[in-house]
C-alpha cells in the first residue's frame, strides 16, 4: 500500500538476492517488463493512475504511481474479506 511508487521502486521491491556460488550474494532488482505491463494492466481497469505534482509555475511532473479511489476500495472491501474468512480461525 504504498502512496506513490514508480516502476524502480517496485522492481527494488520485488528484487532478491543474486546467488554466485563462490563469490557473495547481491541484491538484484525484478524484471521491468513484467512490472510495467502489470501496472499497465491495473491502469486499464482503473485500479491504478499516474499521480502528477503541479508545480507553481503550472507545468505538471509525474511522479509515479498510486492506488486511484476504486482501487483503494476495492483492496479494502478484498481485506475485509480476508479478516473475516479467518476470524474464527487460530
Amino acid at each position: 500500500m504504498r502512496q506513490k511508487v514508480g516502476v524502480k521502486g517496485l522492481r527494488k521491491h520485488f528484487g532478491g538476492k543474486d546467488s554466485r556460488h563462490t563469490t557473495m550474494e547481491h541484491t538484484r532488482l525484478a524484471c521491468g517488463k513484467n512490472i510495467r505491463y502489470c501496472l499497465e494492466q491495473l491502469q486499464q481497469a482503473g485500479l491504478v493512475g499516474e499521480t502528477k505534482y503541479q508545480s507553481e509555475e503550472g507545468s505538471s511532473i509525474t511522479m509515479g504511481k498510486s492506488l486511484t479511489k476504486k482501487g483503494i476500495m476495492d483492496m479494502d472491501r478484498i481485506a475485509a474479506q480476508h479478516l473475516g474468512k479467518n476470524k474464527g480461525k487460530k
